[in-house]
């Protein structure tokens, strides 16, 4: 072996290591002779002079990558054993075995160097002490770095060039399927039940507006949500993040998309920690519209974010205006401050939050040190409330009819995903009872299991059968004469059902949002304490008001008001769903 009398009895005296490793385990497994010949430089060691006693072989890494060390046992134990003088010689196949990372090589080669250690491949002998040496395992070190980087390169190369035209396959999310192997384009789940559980959560965020009132929604009624693991569908329930991760998914609108996230690594109190950024949509590198059949319009789609940005409060910057949410503070993020532009932020007082007020403190936090507004929420709640109630009646805004609609076609979407899992489950019944008969009797082994099988999925048909009656009591799927009646009723009252105690106060916050687009607040002292109160409606229309200041000593005085004027409405799309 070429470099051989660089081998010292100094270095006799000491181990020596041989460093096997594979960067994956499918390697491990289909690379035999690569792992073969790492293990073989063993006999290296014996014929350079090392006694069979003294040569340890560390494998601990087979289907370890070498890009870092991080979670590399046996290159730490190795540099660990060569930091304590105890290492003579580190075999290897290359440089790219024992470090993909140019400065984990190098510190390595420093290690090796101030211990006197040798590095062994299968041709030569390397003494890092040596100039001529050091410059050519500096150059394998940084030939096995950039061979990483190229072979990273020519991977991606080929993923993005599939992913611009749009056939690069990955896992379709659910609600979709491949049509075969080779297909590279989504179609519609086949699974009718998959498909109607998608639809019922968009349809349900449209109606109601937040992640929590579609998981209430999905929780009291029974229901449960699909997760497809390759042909295998599992059914349990609905969660936030995975309610989340579906509403915020342009696939869902038609569109393939690619390059979402971006993967980067950084340094964390000295340590390499990969971090996935969210990219926003402007930097997306690739977006397809309409490459494959939709749950949902783009316009829907961008909708929904829309929403769930605003819902986040402290995310969705100044404009955001948050989740309804309970409270007695019924224009909870529609105030605007109509000095610095700022959303009023609610805070309560007394017991149980008895007291609300609308509060901005901007301009006290800034060099002005001086507060925007502080104001008692009745004082505003009231005139704005019955301004609404002024304007809203049959003829013009509220439409009885479709309030009828929406209940029946809720109830028959709930039917509808009861009548499929009660239709799946007697299927898997049925199939269970198939497989029994198919079944030797006599092989009491088979028949037993098939057997205990078939009678579980009929305990699970009684059980969705009794669960399904007992829903249909309590719900009442079918609206009576009675209800339609009652339905249209309240719809030309009102003011009653708005002061009706099954009313909550988060319905009432619900109403006043959709008519309501925003509220810019300011306060005046001349000619007299008042509040200029601007009311824009989602028609862009526009009400203004004017409301008399009271201080708090003053809890059960009416609150006088006077409306100024109602500009007309500016021909625009309403972008709010009714």
């Amino acid at each position: 072996m070429i470099g051989s009398d660089k081998v010292k009895v100094e270095h006799r005296e000491r181990l020596a290591f041989v460093y096997a490793r594979q960067s994956t385990a499918a390697q491990v497994a289909q690379h035999r002779s690569s792992t073969e010949r790492q293990l073989g430089l063993a006999d290296h060691a014996v014929e350079l002079g090392w006694p069979r006693a003294q040569v340890v072989i560390v494998d601990d890494d087979l289907g370890r990558s070498g890009k870092s060390t991080e979670g590399r046992e046996g290159f730490q134990r190795v540099a660990a054993e060569m930091t304590m003088g105890r290492v003579g010689a580190v075999l290897s196949l290359d440089a790219s075995r024992l470090a993909r990372s140019s400065a984990d090589w190098h510190r390595l080669l420093e290690i090796a160097a101030l211990t006197r250690t040798l590095l062994v491949d299968e041709q030569t002998v390397y003494d890092p002490r040596d100039p001529n040496d050091r410059l050519v395992l500096g150059m394998k070190g940084t030939m096995a770095d950039f061979e990483l980087v190229w072979l990273r390169q020519r991977m991606e190369g080929g993923r993005w060039h599939l992913a611009r035209r749009g056939t690069y396959r990955c896992r379709p999310p659910i609600g979709y399927v491949y049509e075969d192997d080779e297909a590279t384009r989504f179609v519609l789940d086949p699974d009718e039940e998959v498909r109607r559980a998608v639809e019922l959560l968009f349809d349900r965020f449209r109606f109601a507006g937040t992640l929590a009132d579609v998981i209430k929604h999905f929780s009291a009624h029974g229901l449960r949500f699909p997760a497809r693991y390759g042909k295998r569908v599992e059914w349990s329930q609905l969660t936030h993040s995975r309610a989340h991760q579906i509403l915020t998914n342009p696939l869902y609108a038609g569109a393939y998309v690619f390059g979402r996230a971006k993967g980067e690594t950084t340094l964390d109190a000295g340590l390499r920690r990969r971090r996935v950024r969210r990219l926003p949509r402007s930097e997306w590198p690739v977006m397809i519209r309409d490459a494959h059949p939709a749950y949902l319009t783009w316009e829907a789609y961008l909708a929904n974010e829309k929403r769930m940005s605003e819902n986040c409060a402290r995310r969705g910057g100044p404009a955001a205006r948050g989740a309804v949410r309970e409270g007695r503070a019924l224009l909870q993020g529609l105030l605007l401050c109509d000095r610095c532009s700022s959303r009023l932020q609610v805070r309560y007082s007394g017991q149980n939050g008895k007291y609300a007020a609308y509060q901005c403190h901007k301009l006290a936090e800034s060099a002005i040190g001086d507060v925007c507004a502080h104001i008692y929420a009745r004082h505003l709640d009231e005139p704005v409330v019955d301004l609404v109630l002024g304007l809203l009646t049959h003829q013009k805004l509220l439409d009885a009819t479709r309030v009828v609609e929406i209940v029946d076609e809720q109830h028959a979407a709930l039917d509808r995903q009861w009548t499929l899992r009660l239709e799946r489950a007697r299927y898997d019944a049925k199939r269970a009872e198939r497989q029994f008969d198919a079944c030797d009797p006599d092989n009491r082994v088979v028949a037993r299991t098939l057997e205990k099988r078939w009678n579980e999925r009929l305990t699970d048909v009684e059980r969705l059968e009794h669960e399904y009656d007992e829903f249909k009591r309590a719900q009442r799927f079918e609206l009576s004469e009675l209800d339609r009646r009652r339905i249209m009723q309240l719809a030309t009252d009102l003011p009653r059902l708005w002061r009706a105690k099954t009313t909550e106060d988060r319905d009432r916050k619900l109403l006043l949002r959709l008519l309501i687009k925003d509220i810019s607040v300011r306060v005046v002292d001349v000619p007299r304490p008042a509040l200029r109160v601007k009311v824009l409606w989602h028609t862009h229309a526009m009400s203004e008001l004017e409301v008399e200041r009271l201080g708090r000593g003053a809890p059960g005085r009416k609150i006088n008001y006077r409306v100024l004027g109602t500009t007309a409405p500016v021909a625009k799309t309403n972008d709010q769903t009714p």
